[in-house]
């Protein structure tokens, strides 16, 4: 009888990171294309990433929860009015509800919810700071009615001001696009949000004529404004007198670019298109977040930045497991822009998202679709959804190692901090074993034969620290 002869492999499954950008046959056992709701630090796999309920912080750091809007209250965005007057600094949180009301509570100190007025805003409302007469005020505007200010607890209605769709704030100067006339950006008179007479001293607008489409957001940025547009970016400079005003254009090449992902990120702007996310300058769009995992329902998709990363909420083609019926979104992609790294948080419809710096500290509200309608969220490291723990898992390449020879692998050393479930998968079978959780290694036998290889981690606790795994694996030899 003819002996079979082996090699004996150690393959070392680590924890390095989500790869999308090439085939699961070309991954190595240290990269996954599956990892949700789950974090890398370091080498390990983790639990530092989730969504707590919603905390201010004082002034002097310490942390209290916002309050939750009654159960019949439906938050659909979020703004941060920074106030300060007389010497006191009075920091707001501002809710846009789906009835139209606007509700505000204090950031630096804990209060209820008050309602704004009686005014009701339909559609989509953007917010803006702006300083002035020596106090801070919050623009708030909507295609389907007049531009607003709050000025403390007062609201003025701007009705000379026309109906924006998006607003921003530039060399003392409100510049916006409008409905009705998306090709048309405006501005106000310097210096003064409630002047909007067009003559050449105070008020104008300026046509665009071309076929990058209509105008989605405006940007200030390095000292420029930047003009997003359905299909371009266009840079705008001007100082005091519109007559020197000059407009020039400075990309177009992405594809459609979607407006609530276009968000200011430190040192540039990360924008979604069709062609992928992208990363301006001011000067030059490079494509970045490569390993992003395929988005859908674009359109809905919004962002925000905090600390060096990206914050995008969008429906992304993930395991079926975390799908939402009729939701917009079902994740949060969380991108590193300075190591590029990438983690899934899964199986959450994020509809807004604002970041709130405060003389407290810095942190980013969200608030939800279908789930959790009534209260503000924020993003945190504990692994849960608020008081539920997250379902975590991770999946290793599932390959041959290189060789169609049959493997037997006969055992898997593992250090887990906390219990979690450990799935080995060969060809068609899977093979689960369930591990406590100990600060030593622990030596897992298997003893079982296939052609391909891959494992599969999952764990419905709050908690996760796994350090890299090593399978020793014997190869027949072909």
């Amino acid at each position: 009888m003819r002996k079979i002869r082996t090699s004996r492999r150690r393959v070392k499954i680590g924890f390095e990171g989500i790869v999308n950008s090439v085939d699961e046959k070309l991954i190595d056992y240290a990269h996954t294309k599956h990892a949700y709701n789950v974090a890398f630090d370091k080498g390990l796999l983790t639990s530092y990433i989730g969504i707590d309920r919603a905390q201010g912080i004082t002034s002097s750091g310490t942390r209290f929860d916002f309050s939750y809007l009654a159960t019949s209250k439906y938050i659909k965005n979020v703004f941060h009015y920074r106030y300060y007057n007389a010497g006191t600094i009075d920091d707001r949180i501002i809710v846009h509800l789906q009835d139209g009301t606007l509700w505000q509570t204090k950031a630096l100190e804990q209060a209820g919810w008050v309602q704004i007025g009686n005014l009701t805003l339909t559609g989509d409302v953007e917010a803006v700071n702006y300083r002035y007469n020596g106090e801070d005020i919050l623009l708030l505007a909507t295609e389907n009615a007049s531009l607003y200010y709050l000025k403390g607890d007062v609201l003025t209605e701007v009705s000379a001001a026309p109906h924006f769709a998006s607003i921003e704030i530039y060399n003392e100067r409100v510049f916006g696009c409008v409905n009705g006339a998306k090709t048309r950006l405006w501005f106000s008179d310097d210096f003064n949000p409630t002047n909007w007479n067009v003559n050449s001293q105070d008020a104008g607008f300026i046509e665009f004529a071309d076929e990058c489409g209509d105008l989605l957001k405006v940007v200030s940025f390095l000292g420029h404004l930047y003009v997003f547009r359905d299909y371009g970016i266009f840079r705008l400079i001007g100082y005091g007198d519109q007559s020197t005003f000059t407009l020039k254009k400075v990309f177009t090449d992405t594809g459609r670019i979607y407006k609530k992902t276009i968000v200011h990120c430190g040192d540039r702007i990360v924008f979604l298109a069709d062609e992928g996310l992208f990363s301006f300058d001011g000067y030059d769009v490079v494509r970045i977040g490569k390993e992003l995992p395929e988005i859908t329902k674009k359109n809905y998709a919004v962002g925000a930045y905090m600390d060096k990363k990206y914050y995008l909420a969008c429906s992304a083609t993930i395991d079926s497991s975390y799908t939402i019926s009729n939701a917009n979104a079902n994740a949060v992609l969380i991108l590193n822009l300075f190591d590029k790294s990438l983690s899934v948080l899964a199986g959450l419809d994020i509809c807004a998202q604002c970041a709130v710096k405060t003389h407290g500290g810095a942190y980013i509200v969200c608030c939800f679709g279908s789930s959790y309608k009534n209260r503000l969220g924020m993003f945190s490291q504990s692994g849960k959804l608020f008081t539920d723990a997250l379902s975590k898992k991770y999946k290793s390449p599932f390959t041959d190692l290189g060789t169609t020879a049959h493997k037997t692998v006969r055992y898997i050393t593992v250090t887990t901090e906390y219990n979690v479930t450990l799935k080995v998968i060969l060809d068609n079978n899977t093979y689960t074993y369930s591990l406590t959780g100990n600060a030593k290694p622990q030596k897992i036998i298997v003893e079982k034969c296939g052609v391909k290889f891959g494992i599969e981690l999952s764990t419905t606790i709050n908690n996760l620290v796994i350090s890299p795994m090593v399978a020793t694996i014997d190869v027949m030899e072909e």
